[in-house]
């Protein structure tokens, strides 16, 4: 029997590869149908840990810009902020193993990532010292952003 690539698959299409399950489950071939279960389910996980990643690291962007730009706060980083905090709480929602602790492994890394990401919108170059204190849980997740 030829040796499917389920990686692969997966990476090419989810639809794909949920058809290619139900042959084989037509056909009986469980084995190979939970290889790519497996394979598939590891897939998805992997993207919801990177949106959750993804929008964290774009909330603290935009509240490091919040702090250091005042002059420039507008609607739209409003509501950025309250777009993106609804994302996280919808993932946080239908992902239960995306629990506090979690979101706090990944807090450093994306706050990492938010300050490069600041520094670049806000046209710093290398050379500008720009060392931001880090954001707590309620700047990130509870407070108020008005203009």
């Amino acid at each position: 029997m030829k040796t499917i690539d389920w990686q692969e698959i997966v990476a090419t299409s989810h639809l794909d590869t949920v058809i290619a399950v139900r042959k084989l489950l037509e056909q009986k071939e469980y084995e190979e149908a939970q290889e790519a279960l497996d394979e598939l389910q590891n897939a998805m996980a992997n993207a919801e840990r990177r949106a959750l990643n993804s929008q964290l690291t774009r909330l603290m962007m935009h509240l490091l810009k919040w702090r250091y730009q005042a002059d420039k706060r507008s609607t739209s980083w409003v509501r950025t902020i309250v777009n993106t905090r609804r994302e996280i709480r919808d993932l946080r929602k239908y992902m239960p193993s995306f629990t506090s602790e979690y979101v706090e492994n990944i807090w450093q890394e994306a706050f990492d990532d938010a300050i490069a990401e600041a520094k670049a919108e806000m046209n710093l170059s290398r050379k500008d010292k720009f060392e931001p204190a880090a954001l707590t849980w309620e700047e990130v997740f509870d407070d108020e952003y008005l203009l």
